[in-house]
């Protein structure tokens, strides 16, 4: 009798604690995870919803500004140069609708994520009003996770995002301040190469003119109206004033792709005087003369080492017009052949 009531009383206490503890947890679960997933961003923003971008790092609260002009997006930061439109796009289709799971609200611990004031990232986006629509810091990435750790301005709750936020602004490390050059449209030139007839190459030591002689269709048999027509398909080269000079046409074909599709790796400020890039009297030149009649001329001034995490190349600006392009040291060397090298081996 003794034994079964003291078993009885044993399982009552068995039941209370497991009572107590199952309490317990929901309590911790309650705190701590709250809902699995919620809401951090609006949806439905494309770039065309959005008047300005800011992205800031800790003190550095404007590193990059994008603003949309009437004339479409441009970097403010970087003297109101076209922006890359896609990588916008990319920027606002990983931002809008974005969803995080949480995973703590104490301030004491923001440093641990990442999201402390000197040390996270932050994202501004103003609507036509200049009302502020989306608001977010982003810090590190969490082990094992493909998203970052996210939190709204001046609220303590830290949730995991989906998506790599920072890998959409250029940063594939730690948080960092984010760089203009990610945001810039650099492609410095973007010609047809079927449309050039013509072009100079001037190294300041050796001048070669380039022209292209085109394959010509004969006329139709037994057609009287028909004339003899142009294949601009296919085409060998001559040097302008050396007819016997036989050249290489795969080798020439190389310095027309490099000049008719150049891509810049930064630019810098235009309003500096251009003896400071080398371009006052540049040395060396290039001219593209298409079928439409127009005429390409490429000055290329100074090279510029590599500083401050600004890539080396060498200073690049297209006659008539104000952009000055820090262009490949391997695209320069593509442009400027001797004779001897565009000749057959």
């Amino acid at each position: 009798m003794i034994k079964t009531k003291n078993l009885m009383i044993l399982g009552v206490a068995l039941i209370v604690l497991l009572g107590i503890s199952l309490m317990q947890k929901s309590e911790h679960e309650k705190a701590t995870s709250q809902s699995s997933v919620s809401l951090l961003v609006a949806d439905g923003f494309v770039p065309a919803d959005l008047s300005r971008i800011s992205l800031g790092f800790g003190s550095q609260t404007e590193a990059v500004v994008l603003s949309n002009t009437p004339t479409g997006w441009v970097v403010d930061t970087a003297w109101q140069a076209k922006a890359n439109l896609p990588r916008i796009e990319t920027l606002v289709r990983n931002l809008t609708g974005l969803t995080g799971e949480f995973r703590s609200d104490s301030a004491e611990v923001l440093a641990d994520y990442g999201l402390d004031p000197d040390n996270s990232l932050q994202i501004r986006a103003t609507n036509p009003g200049g009302e502020l629509v989306i608001t977010l810091d982003v810090g590190r990435k969490p082990e094992r996770a493909t998203g970052n750790f996210v939190r709204q301005p001046d609220n303590d709750k830290v949730f995991v995002s989906q998506k790599n936020l920072l890998s959409q602004m250029g940063i594939y490390g730690e948080p960092a301040a984010p760089q203009n050059r990610f945001f810039l449209e650099l492609q410095a030139m973007q010609e047809d190469r079927l449309e050039v007839d013509r072009m100079v190459v001037d190294s300041g030591t050796e001048r070669l003119e380039l022209l292209k002689i085109f394959a010509v269709e004969p006329a139709a048999a037994g057609a009287a109206d028909s004339l003899p027509s142009i294949d601009r398909n296919t085409w060998e080269w001559r040097l302008v004033g050396e007819p016997e000079a036989a050249l290489a046409k795969t080798k020439v074909d190389a310095v027309l792709n490099s000049l008719v599709a150049i891509r810049a790796n930064d630019l810098v400020d235009p309003q500096v005087e251009a003896a400071t890039y080398g371009l006052a009297e540049p040395e060396r030149r290039a001219e593209l003369h298409l079928q439409d009649g127009r005429q390409l001329v490429l000055n290329f001034g100074d090279d510029r080492p590599a500083v401050d995490g600004a890539p080396a190349g060498t200073y690049l600006r297209l006659a008539g017009q104000s952009t000055v392009w820090v262009v490949t040291e391997y695209a320069v060397k593509n442009i400027f052949k001797g004779l001897d090298d565009l000749k057959p081996e």
